[in-house]
């Protein structure tokens, strides 16, 4: 009975921290690209204005990778309109005042320390994921549209403008491809559009980006353009196609387990119980 009380209890309080992360702390407004990586107030300002404090000692032992991977995610999240206003310091902040909450809330309800330490873990990773699943299949969607992309730019450079004009046309085509670099032509006012295009992209921690904007540096001044923009958009291709089937070889492997855990066993359970009761009963039930 005491077990189950703290189950409950866990369960409770693991409830709440995901009530709170997904509908308070991640509500935001879903809007253009270009919105999402402006510095406007959003409706979790006050809560980020809590977590300053804790952005001195968050700067100071984050491990600096840790904090580029955070900067990505949030940087592909944003596009999809989640997480916007959010830098990564605050972020890491409210994952550890998540983590503190939910150790000290799950000590209240349950008073077990394991339990507890779990519902930390919870509050600590949780946000994480949410933000690291939208920019996961942001960059698969991205990456996805991104060779048709070039092979539109290519096709307008046969007709004999400039790499930059090509972009900046090509730009006005739906997708998030286009939306990406209309945001890019909206920062490189006044600057070179490749060099743009080449901080956006270390910026995504993309390697399709950052490859693709590297050679663009070289193809702008050779000759041959547009063979190679047709060249770069079937490399770009290749390597998506050949990363899905990778995951797809993945998939089988990575399935057995839960199948096992949630099909399998479960399954066993059942037929056991229906069969195993009816024999239990029959040898033992008239003993005394």
């Amino acid at each position: 009975m005491t077990g189950l009380i703290y189950l409950v209890g866990i369960l409770t309080t693991l409830f709440i921290v995901y009530l709170t992360v997904e509908f308070i702390w991640n509500r935001v407004p879903s809007g253009a690209l270009v919105d999402a990586h402006q510095a406007a107030p959003q409706a979790g300002s006050r809560l980020q204005s809590a977590l300053t404090p804790l952005g001195v000692p968050v700067q100071k032992y984050a491990p600096p990778p840790m904090i580029r991977k955070v900067e990505a995610d949030l940087y592909w999240a944003q596009m999809a309109g989640k997480w916007v206003g959010w830098n990564a310091v605050q972020f890491i902040a409210l994952q550890v005042a998540a983590a503190v909450g939910g150790i000290v809330g799950g000590m209240i309800l349950t008073s077990a320390l394991p339990m507890a330490l779990m519902a930390g873990y919870f509050g600590w990773s949780y946000p994480g994921m949410s933000a690291g699943g939208v920019a996961r299949r942001t960059r698969r969607k991205f990456v996805s549209q991104l060779p048709e992309f070039i092979q539109l730019v290519s096709a307008q450079m046969s007709a004999g403008i400039s790499m930059e004009e090509a972009f900046t046309r090509t730009a006005k085509t739906p997708g998030l491809v286009g939306e990406w670099m209309r945001m890019v032509i909206r920062q490189s006012q006044g600057r070179n559009l490749i060099e743009q295009m080449q901080r956006e992209a270390q910026a995504s921690l993309l390697p399709e980006l950052i490859g693709m904007s590297v050679q663009l540096s070289f193809i702008r001044n050779g000759s041959a353009r547009q063979e190679l923009m047709s060249q770069m958009a079937m490399g770009i291709a290749a390597g998506y196609i050949g990363a899905a089937e990778q995951r797809a070889e993945k998939l089988g492997s990575e399935m057995i387990v839960p199948m096992v855990l949630f099909y399998f066993v479960p399954f066993m359970v059942t037929i056991l119980t229906i069969v195993g009761y009816p024999v239990v009963i029959g040898l033992f039930g008239g003993v005394k």
